[in-house]
C-alpha cells in the first residue's frame, strides 16, 4: 500500500491524466459549446436588428410616400379651389354681363318704339302737310 511518502505508482498517473485530460476535453466541448450558443444569440440579435432597421426603413419610406402623396393632395385642394373661385368670378361676370345685355335690350326696345313714334308723328305731319298744300292750291 502506499503511503504518504510514497510516490503514487505509474497506472494511478496515467489514470489521473486521462481523468484530467478527460476533463479538459468536457471543458473544452462546454466551452466551445457555450460560445456556439453566444454566437446564434448574437446572430439572432443582429437579425432582429437587421429586421428592425428594414422596418425602419419601410416605414420612412412609407412616411415619405405619405407625405408626398398628402403634398398633390394639397396641390389638387388648392386646384380646386382655384377653379372654384374662377367660377364663382365667371358666374358674377356672367349675371353682370346678362344684367347689361338686358339693360341693352329694354335701351335697343325703347329705342325701336321711340323710333316708331317719330317715324308715325313724322307721316302724320308730312300728311298734314299735304293736306294744307292741297287746299292752298288754286
Amino acid at each position: 500500500m502506499a503511503g504518504p511518502d510514497r510516490l503514487p505508482s505509474w497506472p494511478d498517473v496515467d489514470d489521473e491524466q486521462r481523468d484530467l485530460a478527460e476533463e479538459m476535453r468536457a471543458s473544452a466541448e462546454l466551452s466551445r459549446e457555450a460560445h456556439e450558443l453566444e454566437r446564434q444569440e448574437a446572430e439572432e440579435q443582429r437579425r432582429e436588428r437587421e429586421d428592425l432597421r428594414e422596418a425602419a426603413e419601410r416605414s420612412r419610406d412609407w412616411a415619405e410616400q405619405s407625405r408626398m402623396a398628402a403634398e398633390e393632395l394639397r396641390q389638387a385642394h388648392e386646384q380646386l379651389r382655384t377653379a372654384a373661385e374662377e367660377a364663382r368670378l365667371s358666374a358674377g361676370e356672367a349675371r353682370k354681363a346678362a344684367s347689361e345685355l338686358r339693360t341693352a335690350s329694354e335701351i335697343a326696345l325703347k329705342a325701336a318704339y321711340d323710333q316708331s313714334t317719330i317715324m308715325q308723328e313724322l307721316r302724320q305731319t308730312l300728311l298734314r302737310l299735304e293736306n294744307s298744300s292741297d287746299c292752298h292750291e288754286p
